[in-house]
């Protein structure tokens, strides 16, 4: 299939987090700027770039959504990529060369949960929190990706957004550094549908 790997992202600026319109700018500045097909540009899953989100792909804009920390979170990022995919539709416009993944991040996750858990003297569940979490993700996204609002989609040639399981390095020295990696791509973990090895 054409247009499924060979991606490279560039940020928008991080002061624009928290701002929809000047997300969207810059973004199709940046865009326009590269003029290549495997762009992507990324921008953060804060409540006001999700909304950005949204009309990014519904231009057209290629985009890798970042900081993805929970479910909810993975939920609000995946359902504004397929409304951008359908109002392009509904206008007519392709959606065969639009892509996008959710960077959904693993070990960060675990760094803030297991100090919990170690303030409260649990610790069995530490380092698990994050690939449960991962786990959830993918089971909601194998959901949405496979019905029929999505083979509409499909019918048409749209493509998934695809979870990228980021900063899957461990940050905790106690664990193998596999530990993430391991359960992902392993039948204990979500299964790996776009991986991207990361130790920040």
């Amino acid at each position: 299939m054409q247009y499924l790997d060979g991606y490279v992202s560039l940020e928008v600026n991080p002061q624009l987090a928290h701002n929809t319109a000047g997300t969207i700018a810059e973004a199709r500045r940046l865009f326009a700027a590269l003029d290549r097909p495997n762009v992507m540009i990324k921008v953060p899953a804060t409540p006001a770039d999700v909304a950005a989100i949204e009309e990014l792909i519904a231009e057209g804009i290629n985009v890798n959504v970042t900081l993805i920390f929970g479910h909810a979170h993975y939920e609000a990022v995946a359902e504004v990529y397929m409304r951008g995919l359908e109002r392009r539709v509904d206008r007519g416009l392709p959606v065969n060369k639009i892509a996008s993944v959710a960077s959904f991040f693993i070990s960060r996750v675990d760094t803030m949960v297991d100090a919990a858990l170690e303030s409260v003297g649990n610790r069995n569940l530490q380092g698990t929190i994050g690939i449960a979490n991962a786990k959830s993700a993918y089971v909601y996204f194998r959901s949405l990706f496979s019905g029929a609002r999505w083979r509409q989609l499909a019918d048409r040639g749209a493509r998934v957004q695809r979870p990228l399981w980021a900063s899957t390095g461990t940050k905790n020295p106690a664990y193998p550094d596999t530990l993430y990696v391991g359960h992902l791509i392993s039948g204990g973990g979500a299964g790996v549908v776009y991986a991207w090895w990361s130790n920040r």
